[in-house]
């Protein structure tokens, strides 16, 4: 297998700002390493869809895909830990076995992409008894206003922001959990990489489950509800609100740090060349500060091997200033392990091979379509994107 590891190799940046500029020439787009593909997990059922995913994917010069193998706290692989999915349609196939088999043979670089703190999002609860969501419902979401996600209504209408129901990364056997789960797959399967998604918080007002709090006030000794009246120091004083504010939102931000931090010292002390990644937010300074992803910190610290950031938007000023941000937050030797992630479900063909080539312009280390999944009933559709992302 083609390995990069970028503990052991870094990719120069050839590109600083300079990139918006149109007239630059094809000559001047920086090599990319990686080039992945996200494959959702509906392409995951059966070895027929699977076959025409990882060769398309070989076909189109990608070297790195990710294969949705948990998606909605179920298992597309054998599993003592996890519910295995219902939606595989071939009862003796193990999906993620025979992805890892098919994909090297195809000679690309299988990672397993796995939901982290997201558990569930369908309009009905899990038919499955012994899916997480029945088994631990104190260990789900809570927000500020003490709403748990434990009695949500999942039938209820719904406005464009629900994203699902979470486990809250601040309860104290969640990170445990995930770890287990996540342990099995590296033990038990020769993966590439391990793709971690939706690692992070539902939102800024969301860890007010009730174990989290617990822990936080044996550590620092105050509830954070106490803030919801203390922003303008009417509870407590300006200046120790502030302090407060800090102390639960670094809480928050290291409650994630752990999971990940774990994860690496697992595959570490395993001795398996496996790639830790993750999808992230893609605007860096809201990432730590909204959602208390803090993956700037992940890669200085050397726990992530690759941050692939979800830069979505279709819109080129929106994508441009993510793309800034981040790559100036950055320090200059981590550069090389951004993986700038770009959508095809939300814009033209045209449109997404622009912003790949704006990315290459700048000088990242990589770069990712979402997804395989949206147009491969017309693969004609990545004709465009697939020629700049091999030029």
């Amino acid at each position: 297998m083609i390995q990069f590891r970028p503990r052991f190799c870094k990719v120069a940046v050839l590109a600083a700002f300079s990139f918006i500029s149109p007239s630059l020439s094809a000559q001047a787009l920086a090599p990319v390493t990686f080039r992945g593909l996200w494959i959702v997990r509906e392409s995951m059922v059966s070895r027929a869809e699977i076959d025409a995913a990882l060769e398309f994917a070989q076909r189109g010069g990608f070297n790195h895909v990710f294969v949705q193998v948990r998606g909605r706290g179920d298992a597309y692989y054998r599993s003592l830990i996890v519910p295995r999915s219902e939606r595989i349609r071939e009862k003796d196939l193990d999906p993620l076995a025979y992805t890892i088999r098919r994909g090297h043979e195809l000679g690309l670089n299988v990672h397993a992409w796995v939901t982290t703190y997201l558990l569930w999002s369908a309009r009905k609860p899990p038919a499955n008894r012994a899916h997480i969501y029945h088994m631990h419902p104190e260990w789900l979401e809570v927000r500020a206003d003490g709403s748990a996600q434990r009695f949500l209504d999942l039938s209820a209408p719904r406005d464009g922001t629900f994203e699902g129901i979470y486990l809250s990364p601040s309860h104290p056997e969640v990170n445990n959990y995930l770890k287990a789960v996540f342990t099995e797959i590296l033990l038990n399967y020769a993966v590439d990489g391990l793709h971690l998604d939706y690692v992070r918080y539902y939102d800024l007002d969301y860890g007010y489950n009730a174990a989290g709090l617990e822990a936080l006030s044996r550590r620092h000794n105050f509830d954070p509800r106490q803030l919801q009246g203390a922003s303008d120091g009417a509870t407590l004083g300006v200046a120790e609100a502030g302090t407060t504010v800090e102390l639960w939102n670094t809480f928050r931000r290291d409650r994630v740090s752990d999971l990940i931090t774990a994860l690496h010292a697992i595959i570490t002390i395993g001795g398996k060349e496996v790639m830790l990644s993750a999808a992230v937010k893609p605007n860096i300074q809201v990432a730590r500060s909204r959602f208390f992803q803090d993956w700037a910190r992940w890669l200085e610290d050397g726990i992530l091997d690759y941050a692939v950031a979800m830069n979505y938007t279709p819109e080129r000023s929106d994508y441009l200033d993510n793309l800034r941000i981040s790559l100036g937050a950055l320090h200059h030797a981590n550069r090389d392990q951004l993986v700038m992630g770009v959508a095809t479900y939300n814009q033209s063909a045209e449109e997404t091979a622009e912003k790949i080539r704006l990315a290459r312009l700048a000088g990242v280390g990589g770069i990712a379509v979402f997804s395989y999944d949206a147009h491969k009933t017309n693969l004609a559709h990545f004709d465009p994107i697939l020629k700049i992302i091999n030029r």
